[in-house]
């Protein structure tokens, strides 16, 4: 503002340029708390996002070694899920039996921003789950889902009476024994053929009362994506201990000649043909099984065929010896054992 010679008003000048450095200063202020809120909010966001994400990594982790855990029990296990590393680690707290126990799990799951990579997002949850040890029950020397199962010849035979002993395990030939044969409809001994058991055969109503009764994770077991560690061809035996009863799988439909002779868990997907000179020590799991005259393989455990479906008839003319050998059934079958969660147990702790 100028006076009346036009000069301006002393002091009026540095007043105003003082007003207009504060007014700079108070935006930049206001820039800069208002920058500050946003990123804050918008780490917020992050954090939230991560943490989410953590949690859905946690319960993944979870339901993976869950559903892929068969066999032996991991002491830990870590697995990449998305952004994600999920660790999963296992500690006993109960032995219900011998093949039942009981298990704490315990799942972190992390997800790390780069921006912050000492400060990932984190998550645990937790549950119990059964380990069943003995998946495969002890039912019959052979069970077929067919609607004719017929022993013809002197040397086709299902031998329900346990040949294990003392010697092979301590329980070994101690029990009554299981039934010789199980089908869906007619159960047969013919021209010298042999059905022997407790009860020497039993019949199921139905494909799915059998299959209800085995109560596998057929799905599980026979999907190629499900990693097997011996998937394809057989082990070299002579390289693994004497008393390992492993996991063996084989995709499609199998003529098992002796070159696949072993012991263990041999899961067939297809049909199997079973040929002399084959033996087995153990568990066969077969989507079908399908005879060969006058071939004369030789099983010491247990057969369980027709997974897959209704099997066509079988007939074993001369067609080997299937006996139930208790001892390598409980071998074999800690090499299907798996985890059952207990229901209403998961929970999120952190």
């Amino acid at each position: 503002m100028s006076g009346a010679s036009g000069r301006p008003v002393e002091g009026r000048g540095g007043f105003a340029l003082a007003l207009v450095v504060f007014l700079l200063f108070a935006i930049s202020v206001a820039g800069a708390v208002g920058y500050q809120v946003v990123n804050a909010e918008r780490e917020l966001a992050t954090q939230n996002r991560d943490a989410h994400q953590a949690l859905a990594v946690a319960r993944g982790g979870m339901e993976r070694f869950v559903g892929e855990q068969v066999g032996a029990m991991a002491d830990t296990q870590s697995y990449f899920i998305g952004r994600g590393l999920a660790t999963v680690t296992a500690r006993k707290v109960l032995e219900s039996d011998s093949v039942n126990h009981l298990y704490f799990l315990r799942s972190e799951g992390t997800v790390t921003d780069p921006r912050f990579p000492d400060s990932p997002a984190s998550r645990v949850v937790t549950t119990y789950a059964w380990h069943r040890m003995a998946p495969v029950p002890h039912k019959a020397a052979i069970m077929v889902a067919t609607p004719s199962l017929q022993f013809m010849g002197g040397l086709s035979r299902a031998w329900g009476g346990d040949v294990a002993s003392p010697a092979d395990c301590p329980t070994g030939g101690l029990g009554p024994g299981v039934a010789g044969a199980i089908g869906v409809g007619m159960v047969a001994a013919r021209n010298g053929g042999t059905l022997q058991g407790n009860p020497p055969s039993r019949t199921y109503g139905s494909y799915q009362a059998m299959y209800d009764s085995v109560g596998l994770r057929w799905d599980i077991l026979s999907d190629p994506r499900f990693p097997v560690e011996f998937d394809g061809t057989p082990p070299v035996w002579s390289s693994l201990p004497a008393d390992s009863f492993p996991l063996v799988r084989f995709i499609g439909d199998l003529t098992a000649t002796s070159a696949w002779s072993g012991r263990g868990a041999l899961i067939v997907t297809g049909t199997i043909f079973m040929e002399t000179g084959f033996t087995w020590e153990g568990i066969i799991l077969a989507g079908r099984m399908r005879d060969r005259n006058g071939q004369v393989p030789s099983v010491a455990g247990t057969v369980v065929a027709g997974l897959n479906s209704v099997n066509p008839g079988v007939i074993l003319n001369n067609g080997g010896s299937f006996a139930y050998h208790s001892c390598n059934v409980r071998k074999a079958n800690k090499a299907l054992a798996y985890l059952e969660m207990v229901e209403g147990t998961m929970v999120e702790v952190r």
